[in-house]
């Protein structure tokens, strides 16, 4: 693989991570924040946590890559672009609002964790989902295509 298209992979796979399902990632962050975000959360509601964000992503934007890998590629760095695609995908349209929502959540002290823990996890989520596809665009455009 040469550098220029290992840069292509990169820059495709990081555009199409920020083109993540914004409906899917919501009710997969909100939930996964609710289950493990209040003071004193078990580790087996973390363990759950992390599995509802991995099924939302499953249904939500892993359909999609999997259909990525099996399609003929346009270029041969197709593994690195599904590969990116992944990993900013999930962690910035599932887990970032779903972490963010368990740090508030976990500092309440009044009982009412899960609920600052959801609602947090709801706004990141809701602000990511209109911003991420900007971005997508903007990378798009300084990488020429």
């Amino acid at each position: 693989m040469t550098p220029i298209g290992a840069l292509i992979g990169t820059v495709d796979g990081l555009a199409l991570g920020l083109q993540f399902n914004p409906i899917a990632a919501i009710i997969g962050a909100v939930v996964a924040a609710a289950l493990a975000g209040y003071p004193g959360a078990p580790r087996a509601r973390v363990a759950w946590a992390w599995l509802v964000l991995a099924a939302a992503w499953a249904i939500g934007d892993g359909i999609r890559v999997v259909g990525a890998v099996t399609a003929e590629p346009r270029y041969r760095p197709v593994y690195l672009a599904v590969v990116m695609w992944s990993l900013v995908g999930f962690a910035l349209g599932y887990a970032l609002p779903a972490l963010s929502g368990m740090f508030v959540g976990r500092r309440v002290t009044h009982g009412t964790g899960w609920l600052s823990a959801a609602a947090v996890a709801l706004s990141v989520s809701l602000a990511l989902a209109v911003l991420a596809p900007r971005l997508a665009d903007g990378v798009r455009f300084l990488a020429g295509g």
